[in-house]
């Protein structure tokens, strides 16, 4: 009876840890956040914000009816790509340069009673590195940094 038991537990605790190392998280995960402002307001202020030329980005795409905003950017600074994003590359690639990394954000609006929007923004970080001709495209995870900023331009507080 024991051997029993034990022949049928066994598969099953391997079948749990299994699937438990199976299971990844995502590597984009929007940060939301309430906007003290009408959807039209904050929709108009972050279009502001991305077709103005100090914020680096290009305003790919801005739908009034879905209120939904595309973002671009392409830099080659090292030092804010390291502050935005953290990039998990092999033990060879370690010592390979930035040569660019190009971050796609997708904001998206909802209203949210009383006159205040739920604002969910979205970066997909890819970095291109390189060493002499080597050369190694990387998808990063987000540190939230460059969501949080986005957010604030959008009138929401400060996140914590």
């Amino acid at each position: 009876m024991k051997l029993r038991a034990a022949s049928i537990i066994t598969p099953l605790l391997l079948l749990i840890l299994v699937s438990a190392y199976a299971i990844e998280t995502p590597r984009i995960v929007p940060r939301i956040q309430e906007i003290p402002k009408p959807i039209g307001e904050a929709f108009s202020a972050l279009k502001k914000y991305f077709n103005d030329a100090s914020s680096h980005f290009e305003l790919v795409s801005a739908d009034a009816r879905t209120h939904t905003l595309v973002a671009k950017q392409t830099t080659t600074d090292d030092l804010t790509w390291r502050h935005w994003a953290f990039c998990e590359t092999g033990p060879v690639q370690m010592i390979y340069k930035l040569q660019d990394g190009t971050v796609t954000v997708t904001v998206k609006l909802e209203k949210s009673p009383p006159h205040s929007t739920l604002a969910s923004v979205s970066a997909d970080f890819v970095g291109r590195y390189g060493l002499g001709g080597n050369q190694n495209t990387v998808a990063c995870t987000s540190k939230f940094v460059l969501e949080d900023s986005i957010l604030a331009a959008a009138g929401a507080a400060p996140a914590k």
